[in-house]
C-alpha cells in the first residue's frame, strides 16, 4: 500500500479533497491529532493508494460535510471526542455521552468521572398522524445497547433515528502507549467477532519495519477467512430466526456450532482470539490440523449448499426481497463499506484492490449485487463463504514449515493499515512518535454502515425492521469504541 502525506493550507483542504475524489479517491476517515497545535487528518483511498490530507483548523475546521456527505459522521465525532469547532456553526454529539469542559481524546488531562449523558433531540418527523415508538437502549437476550426511535404512520417507518455510543470505552486513548508494549488482546476486544481482522490491521502497524514470515501470512488469512465464514453463517441463521423459519434457523446454528468447534480447535478459542500479534502469530497450527480443516471445509460447502437450497422458499423470499433497499446512490453518498455496500452495487473489496497479507498470491471473485434489499444482502454473504473456503483451500496448499513469529519493529511518523473485515473495510492509523503511539484511530466498518440503516429502513413496516437490521449485522461495540 502506497500512503502520501500532504499538508494542506486551511483555506485549499477542501478544494484538495474535492480534486482528490474527482480523481476516484474515496474518503475512508477524519480525525484530529494535537501536535504543536491541533490538526485534522483526512484519510481517501484509491485502490492501493491512500493520501492523508492534514491540515490546523485554527478557530475554526473547514465543513467537508456540505460538500461530501461522507465527511459528516467523522465530524460530529472531532468536535464531541477533541474539541474541532466547524466555521459553519457546532455539531451534533454522536457518542452521546460527554459533556462538561474538556474533550476525551485531548493530550491534557481529562476528568472522566465528569462525564455525562447528553439527551440528544434530532430532528424527527411529527404530525397529527404520525406516532414515534421508541426501542431500546435495554433490549431482551444479551444484545449490546442501541437506542431506535422510529416515526410511523400506522405500520410504515417514515423515518429511523438511531442513537449509538452508550457503550464508548475510550479504547483509542488506552492504545497511547510505547510500540514495545503488545495491545493486541485489548485490540481483539473493540469488538468480540472481528478480533482478528483487527489484530491484522493493528499489527501491520506495529511491524512498519518488519518482514513477516509466509507461513505466519499464510496461517493469518486462513483465520481472517474463518472469522469471515462464521460471522456470514451466523447473519445468515439470523435472517432465518427473524423470519420464522425455524427449520433453516435450526440448520444454520447447527453449521456455525461446527465452525466454531473447529475454531476452538485451531486456536484454543471458538472466536479465533489470542493467535495474531504484532511479529506473527502466537502459536504455530500443526499441518495435520490443517488438513483436518480443509476436509471440514470441503463438507461445509455442501451443507452450505442444502441450506441454500432450503431457503428458496416462497413465503422467505416475499420477506427478503424488495425489504430494506440501500440504493448504490445512497450507499455511496454515506460510503457503505463491505457486503452492504456491495450488495448495493458499490463493488469494493480490500483484499483485491489493495492486497495485504497473502492475498496478492491468492484467487477470488468479489461478490456483488445491484437490488440492495435483504435478499441481495444475504446471496454476497452465501457467495462469500466460498469463496472464503477457496482462500483457506488455496492457503493450506501453499504451506510449507517456517518460521510463525519474529520481533516486531515500529518505526515513527504516520502509518494505516486497511482490512476487509466481515463487515467491511476496516481502517487504522497512527501516529509515531519517539517510539510511543501518539495517537491511533480506528474506523470500525459498523460506523458509516449505520447510516445505511437510515436510508434502507423508511418505506418499510415496523415488523420488518429486525429483518433489515440482521440482514446489516452491524456491530455496536465496533461502533462504540
Amino acid at each position: 500500500m502506497i500512503v502520501s502525506n500532504i499538508s494542506c493550507e486551511r483555506d485549499t483542504v477542501l478544494q484538495e479533497t474535492l480534486d482528490h475524489t474527482d480523481r476516484g479517491y474515496r474518503l475512508m476517515t477524519m480525525f484530529a491529532d494535537e501536535g504543536g497545535g491541533q490538526w485534522v487528518n483526512i484519510l481517501l483511498r484509491r485502490k492501493d493508494e491512500v493520501v492523508r490530507l492534514s491540515y490546523m483548523p485554527g478557530e475554526s475546521a473547514i465543513p467537508l460535510s456540505e460538500d461530501i456527505p461522507s465527511a459528516e459522521p467523522y465530524e460530529r465525532l472531532m468536535s464531541e471526542m477533541s474539541g474541532i469547532r466547524f466555521s459553519d456553526g457546532g455539531r451534533d454529539p454522536i457518542v452521546f455521552r460527554r459533556s462538561g469542559e474538556g474533550y476525551p481524546l485531548q493530550k491534557e488531562p481529562y476528568d472522566y468521572s465528569a462525564t455525562r449523558s447528553i439527551p440528544i433531540h434530532p430532528n424527527r418527523t411529527v404530525g397529527d398522524d404520525v406516532f414515534e415508538i421508541p426501542v431500546g437502549p435495554v433490549h431482551a437476550g444479551i444484545i449490546e445497547p442501541g437506542h431506535f426511535r422510529f416515526s410511523v404512520a400506522g405500520e410504515t417507518v417514515i423515518e429511523l433515528n438511531p442513537w449509538l455510543g452508550f457503550t464508548h470505552r475510550g479504547v483509542e486513548k488506552l492504545l497511547e502507549k510505547p510500540v514495545t508494549v503488545d495491545d493486541s488482546r485489548l485490540v481483539e476486544r473493540i469488538s468480540g467477532d472481528t478480533c482478528v481482522a483487527n489484530c491484522i490491521a493493528y499489527s501491520e502497524i506495529m511491524e512498519s519495519g518488519t518482514e513477516i514470515p509466509r507461513r505466519a501470512l499464510l496461517i493469518r488469512t486462513v483465520l481472517a477467512e474463518m472469522e469471515r465464514l462464521y460471522n456470514h453463517i451466523a447473519s445468515i441463521t439470523g435472517i432465518c430466526t427473524d423470519t420464522a423459519f425455524t427449520v433453516a434457523s435450526s440448520i444454520g446454528n447447527g453449521i456455525l456450532e461446527k465452525v466454531l468447534r473447529i475454531n476452538l480447535r485451531l486456536t484454543g478459542h471458538r472466536y479465533l482470539m489470542n493467535h495474531v500479534v504484532p511479529g506473527g502469530i502466537r502459536r504455530d497450527i500443526h499441518d495435520s490440523t490443517l488438513k483436518e480443516l480443509d476436509d471440514f471445509l470441503m463438507g461445509l460447502k455442501f451443507e452450505m449448499d442444502e441450506l441454500l437450497d432450503l431457503m428458496d422458499n416462497t413465503g422467505l423470499i416475499d420477506r427478503m426481497e424488495t425489504t430494506g433497499i440501500l440504493t448504490q446512490e445512497k450507499a455511496l453518498m454515506i460510503g457503505a463499506v463491505g457486503p452492504i455496500a456491495r450488495a448495493s452495487g458499490v463493488s469494493s473489496d480490500v483484499r483485491s484492490e489493495c492486497p495485504y497479507g497473502m492475498y496478492g498470491e491468492l484467487g477470488f471473485i468479489v461478490q456483488g449485487r445491484t437490488t440492495g434489499d435483504v435478499m441481495a444482502r444475504t446471496m454476497v454473504r452465501f457467495g462469500e463463504i466460498t469463496e472464503s473456503i477457496s482462500l483457506i483451500h488455496q492457503c493450506i496448499q501453499s504451506m510449507e514449515p517456517g518460521e510463525t513469529r519474529v520481533r516486531p519493529s515500529t518505526t515513527d511518523g504516520f502509518h494505516c493499515s486497511v482490512v476487509e473485515a466481515p463487515r467491511g473495510e476496516l481502517v487504522h492509523s497512527a501516529i509515531v512518535k519517539n517510539g510511543t503511539l501518539w495517537r491511533y484511530n480506528i474506523r470500525d466498518p459498523s460506523f458509516p454502515n449505520w447510516f445505511g440503516m437510515c436510508h434502507a429502513v423508511p418505506g418499510n413496516v415496523v415488523p420488518d425492521f429486525p429483518l433489515i437490521n440482521k440482514s446489516f449485522n452491524l456491530s455496536y461495540s465496533g461502533n462504540d469504541l
